[in-house]
């Protein structure tokens, strides 16, 4: 498909309204759209030609919701694995209204960017209960310097354990397939672009960041300051490298006292507290980036980064539940010794699926519960994990419930 027609589709955010240019398509019309358009589109085989993700092409109606991407869409195609695949496209993708202004660069799929789209990873939703509580303490945190490391993000206040300390959105969020796939010159390029569109305020701080000793800017500014998320099950691409600006800040540390958790639902990354941490004390995180060495060229010798991966998981797939809740226990130990402990009503709705695998409704009934109240304390701006708890603390109560009226029978 020619760039310059799948361009032609794409609406502008400073028109305001919808245009359609006709094109000539896909060079074979009975190949169906390689991702998913979202939003109200005509259905995909009606349209001339497959459109980009977004606000574009012919709608059915106007949604105030739409996107309305800022930029026309750059994009570039690696080759088909063979004649009868549509190639991959990757686009550069900027919305600067994302999250109220904040902005967003995104390099990826079609496929996965309409799949975030699909799921209302860009809606912007009044934040949950728990979040305006936190909110109301005021301010967890400041940048400051920090002797012998330049900046550094140190508490303002008392946190406490399990307490969210900072949320962040990406600045950029950069699919591997891309990376992977495009040349040098073409992936610089499309990064400083992706720099380059991003409202002015959100620039600066990017530009602001500390750099590693790559030759060119962005190589230098990802580097040190990127995380790798995972987004898009569909794709089969599903890592990404997302550059969060304000949390960039935090400074690594082999005894961390804050981790991270990324919600693809939201595109927010969640920095927790794992332990108290007092006021003045400097915030550190344990950064674990096979990725980034690989391609970015940091690494860390720490324990807590080369620590060999733990066999629960399989323990549980091959069905030996008692040894998985054994194995959990012991690990959770070690990880407190660590001082990287899971996130703990996490940590309780598995052991609470585990339990109930093993048959044994007391314990998994008691587990469920923790879970469900820690989601509650926990206030995340993804509701995701509380709605799931609080469906399978109904489901497991329920057979309790029965269980127990059956033994009294």
């Amino acid at each position: 498909m020619a760039l310059s027609s799948i361009l032609s589709l794409v609406l502008l955010a400073s028109t305001g309204r919808a245009k359609h240019t006709s094109s000539t398509g896909f060079p074979s019309a009975k190949q169906h759209c390689p991702h998913h358009p979202a939003g109200r589109l005509e259905t995909a085989a009606l349209l001339p030609s497959c459109p980009l993700p977004g606000h574009i092409g012919v709608l059915s109606d106007e949604s105030a919701n739409a996107i309305l991407w800022d930029y026309p869409p750059k994009c570039i195609s690696p080759p088909a694995k063979d004649n009868t695949t549509v190639p991959r496209i990757d686009c550069l993708f900027t919305s600067t209204t994302f999250r109220n202004g904040h902005g967003i660069s995104l390099i990826s799929s079609t496929l996965t960017t309409s799949h975030i789209i699909g799921v209302g990873s860009f809606d912007d939703e009044a934040p949950p209960l728990g979040v305006q509580r936190r909110e109301s303490l005021g301010p967890a945190y400041e940048i400051v310097p920090v002797e012998g490391k330049g900046l550094g993000v140190v508490a303002k206040r008392r946190i406490k354990r399990g307490e969210i300390v900072m949320s962040d959105y990406p600045s950029l969020l950069i699919g591997t397939g891309f990376l992977g796939s495009a040349q040098p010159h073409h992936r610089r390029r499309m990064l400083k672009q992706a720099i380059n569109q991003l409202p002015e305020k959100l620039r600066s701080k990017v530009r602001e960041l500390s750099r590693g000793a790559e030759k060119y800017e962005v190589d230098a500014i990802l580097g040190p300051n990127a995380n790798t998320v995972m987004i898009g099950e569909q794709d089969g691409e599903q890592m990404h490298v997302g550059l969060f600006a304000e949390a960039a800040r935090i400074n690594h540390g082999c005894r961390p006292n804050v981790h991270s958790r990324f919600s693809e639902r939201r595109l927010t990354m969640e920095i927790m507290a794992h332990v108290a941490i007092e006021p003045g004390e400097e915030i550190l995180m344990s950064c674990k980036r096979k990725y980034l060495k690989d391609h970015w060229g940091f690494d860390c010798k720490c324990q807590l980064c080369t620590g060999t991966k733990n066999d629960i998981e399989d323990a549980r797939a091959e069905g030996f539940f008692k040894d998985a809740i054994v194995m959990s226990g012991e690990w959770h130990e070690f990880s407190e010794w660590d001082m990287v402990p899971p996130l703990a009503p996490e940590y309780h709705d598995s052991l609470a699926d585990l339990h109930y695998s093993n048959g044994d409704l007391f314990n998994a009934t008691r587990y469920a519960r923790m879970a469900y109240d820690g989601w509650v304390r926990f206030g995340s701006v993804d509701d995701e994990k509380l709605e799931h708890s609080k469906t399978v603390l109904a489901k497991i109560e329920k057979e309790f419930e029965k269980s127990l009226k059956f033994e009294k029978d």
